[in-house]
């Protein structure tokens, strides 16, 4: 019993005591070398984010400029089995689709579009293998996905007056990416532009009506699409939609922009920040 009692009084001693000076400015200096750490990390990190962000904008700006965008033939190789150097490098490509506006919205001030070529597929099962839980951009254990899926190529057929339009039951290959309308992946170079998690608007325009009015009475607002290909062969799926059997393809967006064909001027940029 007395042994217990002085073995308690020591450490209530020892306890009071404390750390002496010196070990106290030994953690007080090892706590302000990991902040000194931490800072230099935060910094490193951030500069290598900016020069990636400002070399998506330039690669698109460029594409933009110069209307360099996926070609058959390329269409014709992603999807023959023949993965190329460029797709394993990572490379960009770029696809131009229309925007097709909606009545003007005066209750919230602002000019919607649709994406031409575009589908929702907001619980999308068929593509879930292609973007497995552990990707950061879903839920863990979510099962069915937020997709949209992009047509690259269809089969297309002469109608009786001369137009080429979509076989009724022609192959579609399109490229199938996670939903950014939903999922915060891009970011927004102009705070004005908006995305529309619904289906039945994708992009939002908050201007006046009169400035809206100026790029949607001619119909030549485009929205240009960066595309980063996945070269794995489970990237790749096989299915089948109202008659149409389709190739798709897990692609990640890249950047995104906005502009005017009968200007050639850009309106407003979206960007992948991480890697």
């Amino acid at each position: 019993m007395l042994r217990l009692a002085v073995l308690v009084l020591c450490a209530i001693v020892i306890s009071a005591c404390g750390p002496s000076k010196e070990e106290l400015r030994r953690q007080q200096l090892l706590e302000a070398q990991r902040l000194e750490e931490a800072r230099l990390e935060a910094e490193r990190l951030a500069a290598e984010r900016d020069a990636r962000v400002q070399e998506r904008l330039n690669d698109a700006r460029e594409a933009w400029s110069a209307s360099d965008y996926l070609s058959e033939a390329d269409i014709e190789t992603l999807f023959s089995g023949d993965i190329t150097s460029d797709l394993r490098a990572g490379k960009t490509y770029y696809i131009e689709l229309e925007l097709q506006a909606a009545k003007y919205n005066y209750g919230e001030r602002k000019q919607s579009f649709v994406i031409v070529g575009m589908r929702n597929l907001p619980n999308s099962t068929v593509y879930s293998p292609l973007f497995p839980d552990k990707d950061a951009a879903y839920q863990p254990g979510q099962k069915a996905k937020s997709v949209l899926e992009f047509t690259l190529k269809n089969q297309q057929t002469e109608n009786r007056l001369g137009q080429m339009v979509e076989r009724e039951d022609g192959q579609r290959w399109v490229a199938a990416t996670l939903n950014f309308k939903d999922y915060d992946v891009l970011a927004t170079m102009q705070s004005s532009w908006r995305w529309e998690p619904g289906l039945f608007e994708d992009l939002s325009w908050y201007i006046s009506p009169e400035k809206a009015y100026e790029h949607t009475s001619e119909r030549a607002l485009t929205m240009q699409i960066g595309f980063r290909f996945c070269p794995l062969q489970r990237c790749r799926l096989e299915h089948e939609y109202r008659k149409h059997p389709i190739s798709a393809i897990r692609t990640d967006v890249m950047s995104i922009l906005v502009g005017s064909r009968s200007s050639d001027r850009v309106l407003s940029e979206f960007v992948r920040e991480d890697k």
